[in-house]
């Protein structure tokens, strides 16, 4: 089962790497821009703290290997 699950992360990081830094990209520059409101804002930051979760279940499941 954790083989699977580490095949997967492996799998989404090989073909997700461009659309992971393009919505951080994008996140930030809607952070930073004068005419955000605030829904825009949280939903921003649901997804920008949803990207250091993947990330940091990537380098978990790395460093459990």
């Amino acid at each position: 089962m954790i083989s699977k699950i580490k095949k997967s992360i492996q799998q989404d990081l090989a073909t997700n790497k461009l659309s992971v830094f393009t919505a951080l990209v994008i996140n930030t520059l809607l952070l930073t821009s004068d005419y955000l409101n605030e829904f825009i804002f949280w939903i921003c930051l649901i997804l920008e703290a949803l990207i250091i979760f993947y990330f940091l279940t990537m380098i978990y499941y790395k460093v459990k290997k």
